[in-house]
C-alpha cells in the first residue's frame, strides 16, 4: 500500500506539473503578445524601423520563446518521472479490467504527449527560431525578410497548434488517471 501511495503521489505531481506548465504558456502567451504590442517598444538595435509593431512582436516572442525553451526541459523532466510512475502503477494497481483499460489509454495518451513533445522541440522550434532570426538579421532587405517571416509565421502556428494537442492530451491523461486501485 506504501508503494502505491508513493507511485501515485510522485505521477500526479509530475503529471500535473506538466500539464500546469503547458496550460499556462497557452494562456500566458496570447497575454504577453498583447501587452508587449499594446507597450509598443522601440528596439533600434533589432530593426532599423518599427512597421506594424514589428519591435512589439520581436520582443513578445523572444519572452515567450525563453519561458518554451524553460517548459520544454520541465516536461521532458516530467515525461521521465511519468515513465517510471506509469511502470509503478502496472506493478502497483490491483487486477481488474477498468484498472488495465485505464492504465493502456493512460500509457497510449502519454506515448502521444512525449512524441508531440520531442516534433515540437525537434523539428518544430528549430526552424522557427531559425526563420525568426533570418527575418531580424535581413530586416532591411524586404524579399529576404519578408520569406523569413513567412515561414516564422508557419512554424510559429504549427508550434501553437502542437501545445494546444498537448494540453488535450494532458488533460485526457488527467481523466483517466481518476480511477487507479491499489
Amino acid at each position: 500500500m506504501v508503494a502505491f501511495q508513493i507511485v501515485q503521489t510522485l505521477y500526479w505531481l509530475a503529471l500535473s506539473t506538466w500539464f500546469g506548465g503547458v496550460l499556462f504558456i497557452a494562456i500566458a502567451a496570447p497575454i504577453i503578445f498583447r501587452v508587449v504590442r499594446e507597450a509598443n517598444p522601440i528596439l533600434p538595435h533589432v530593426l532599423a524601423a518599427n512597421l506594424e509593431g514589428a519591435h512589439g512582436s520581436l520582443l513578445a516572442g523572444s519572452i515567450v520563446g525563453e519561458l518554451l525553451r524553460t517548459l520544454s526541459n520541465i516536461q521532458f523532466a516530467c515525461a521521465a518521472v511519468l515513465m517510471l510512475m506509469l511502470v509503478g502503477q502496472w506493478l502497483v494497481m490491483g487486477p481488474g479490467d477498468l484498472n488495465r483499460w485505464q492504465a493502456v489509454i493512460r500509457s497510449c495518451l502519454f506515448v502521444a504527449a512525449v512524441v508531440l513533445n520531442v516534433y515540437d522541440r525537434r523539428f518544430v522550434a528549430p526552424k522557427a527560431f531559425r526563420f525568426r532570426q533570418e527575418y531580424i538579421d535581413h530586416a532591411d532587405e524586404p524579399e529576404v525578410a519578408n520569406a523569413a517571416k513567412e515561414q516564422f509565421d508557419h512554424y510559429h502556428r504549427e508550434s501553437v497548434r502542437v501545445l494546444f494537442i498537448i494540453v488535450v492530451v494532458l488533460s485526457l491523461m488527467v481523466v483517466f488517471s481518476t480511477y487507479v486501485m491499489p
